[in-house]
């Protein structure tokens, strides 16, 4: 039995290198990884949203929310918390096929991550209209 653990502690030990080399070098953008991005941002800033709507913060909170965003807030926009508004009447394709061109367009930084270099993209292409 010892002998047993001690293989697969090595097995395991020296596999783990490269597949933790192999899982941090595909910082590929790819549509699927776009379209999780958007569905995220969407699940939760709409839900922030609508936590704001129900108007069960402290008056603290509430007064924060209107000094940020006035009175009245996009509850049509889910992501306007977030800095981007995506159009309602494009498919999510044709936003993945945008979003890639303009990814193509830009330089990328070297030393950035993939959610941020995305998010900058997401906003330049989609900001919100005050």
């Amino acid at each position: 039995m010892r002998k047993t653990i001690t293989l697969v502690s090595i097995i395991a030990l020296s596999t783990a290198p490269i597949a933790f080399a192999e899982r941090h070098a595909n910082d590929e953008i790819t549509p699927d990884y776009i379209a999780g991005f958007l569905a995220g941002a969407d699940l939760t800033d709409g839900a922030i949203i609508d936590s704001i709507s129900s108007g069960n913060e402290s008056e603290f909170i509430q007064r924060a929310y209107r000094t940020r965003l006035g009175t009245e807030h996009p509850a049509t926009q889910p992501t306007y918390l977030a800095g981007f508004c995506l159009p309602d009447s494009t498919t999510e394709d044709t936003l993945i096929s945008s979003i890639l061109e303009h990814l193509k367009e830009t330089p990328r930084p070297t030393n950035s991550q993939r959610d941020i270099i995305l998010y900058n993209a997401i906003k330049a292409l989609y900001p919100c209209k005050d």
